[in-house]
């Protein structure tokens, strides 16, 4: 049997129970907050039923002739018998019936309800787990009160501008924080390295606004203004960048200029992609024994990049400058086999990792994809040292 989901009118429509248990109690729990036009029938009733204002209880077996007039039946008596008649009752005079201990057999369905003050969600389960679908209704109601008290702040949020970190790329790495804001968010701004499409479930507008190697959509100065104009029109705005907005990401530059211009900013630190790299690479960034310091470091422009003054080093943007980097450190008396990670597309489906050194980099011809993040340090082969050292002690 196929049942179909729907909403039904039951204003000055008349309902009948056929029970006075636990399961006709729970029934009238979730019809009366639509409709006290109910009449309970059954030999005995439940103390908090009798109790129940405005509808109306008749302390009697069940007889077809409480079926005249109902809209709807629900079969709710401790009875399989009395069930299945109130069934075929049903079925002869026209009226939908709901039965509660064969629900299959029902020719409707009461679904889970929640309520907030602006939408009513029903939630029904097709094997009736009736434990999971209650479960899930709690979740959906605190879901949809969390989403509308979101909404409810906006006001107090427009004329405002967001600067949050999207993380690595993959959406579910991004903080409670930055999703609460874009959903709230009038609109978004965002860049490359980030998936577009995870931004689909929010309402906002969106404008792109990235920046690659060669190809810039908008020059900083142009996004400034932007961002600019858009808090001034009084909306809510969040400019939405890969990775850490403070960490290469140019957070600073657009805070300052619009706090010049007196926007207010909030900067919604988001996970950095150098992080993620090195977790999603099995690289630690530090190790005992191995590795006590990390820097960071952008290899984007040809003079920029430079030996950096730690135990590992992590370096941005290097695709095309990776070689001349390797080179460096070579020139800088680093052994040829020092260990280098290369991450490409970090957090994402399709990464990819590779573990080589300074010298194979130097030499190879393999093709090194952008977006990468690069690793130079021991801690690249930790699991090899740590596996070197217990040998020895043995």
């Amino acid at each position: 049997m196929s049942f179909l989901p729907i909403s039904i009118n039951v204003e000055n429509k008349k309902l009948l129970i056929v029970g006075g248990g636990k399961v006709a109690l729970q029934k009238i729990k979730n019809i009366l907050p639509f409709t006290t036009n109910i009449t309970v029938v059954a030999p005995e009733i439940n103390g908090e039923i009798n109790k129940t204002d405005k509808i109306t209880i008749i302390t009697d077996f069940y007889n077809k002739k409480y079926m005249e007039g109902m809209f709807l039946v629900y079969a709710c008596s401790d009875s399989p018998e009395v069930n299945k008649q109130v069934l075929k009752d049903a079925e002869s005079s026209g009226i939908l019936c709901n039965r509660t201990d064969q629900s299959e057999k029902s020719h409707f369905h009461s679904p889970g309800i929640t309520e907030t003050e602006e939408m009513l969600v029903t939630i029904n389960s097709k094997r009736k787990e009736v434990k999971k679908m209650v479960k899930l209704k709690d979740e959906v109601h605190t879901h949809l009160k969390e989403r509308e008290e979101l909404l409810s702040q906006k006001e107090k949020q427009k004329g405002k501008v967001y600067l949050v970190g999207f993380g690595p790329g993959n959406p579910d790495l991004i903080t409670r924080r930055g999703e609460k804001l874009l959903f709230q968010a009038d609109v978004i701004f965002y860049d490359d390295l980030l998936d577009a499409q995870a931004l689909d479930r929010y309402s906002a507008e969106k404008i792109y606004v990235g920046k690659r190697r060669g190809n810039h959509s908008k020059e900083q100065r142009e996004i400034n203004k932007i961002l600019f104009k858009a808090a001034q029109e009084n909306k809510m705005v969040v400019r939405l960048k890969g990775g850490d907005p403070l960490i290469f990401g140019r957070g600073s530059e657009e805070k300052f200029y619009l706090e010049q211009n007196g926007i207010e900013v909030e900067i919604v630190p988001g996970i950095s992609s150098a992080v993620a790299a090195a977790a999603h690479g099995n690289i630690p960034l530090t190790h005992r024994g191995i590795s006590s310091s990390v820097a960071f470091g952008t290899a984007h422009g040809k003079n920029s990049y430079q030996i950096l003054e730690s135990d590992t080093s992590v370096y941005f943007m290097g695709a095309k400058n990776i070689r001349q980097i390797a080179q460096k450190y070579l020139d800088n008396g680093y052994p040829s086999d020092f260990p280098v990670a290369l991450i490409h597309n970090a957090s994402l489906d399709n990464q990819k990792v590779m573990k080589t050194t300074i010298n194979k980099i130097i030499k190879n011809d393999f093709k090194i994809e952008s977006p990468v993040i690069s690793v130079f340090g021991n801690t690249v082969n930790y699991q090899e040292i740590l596996k070197e050292k217990e040998r020895e002690t043995k």
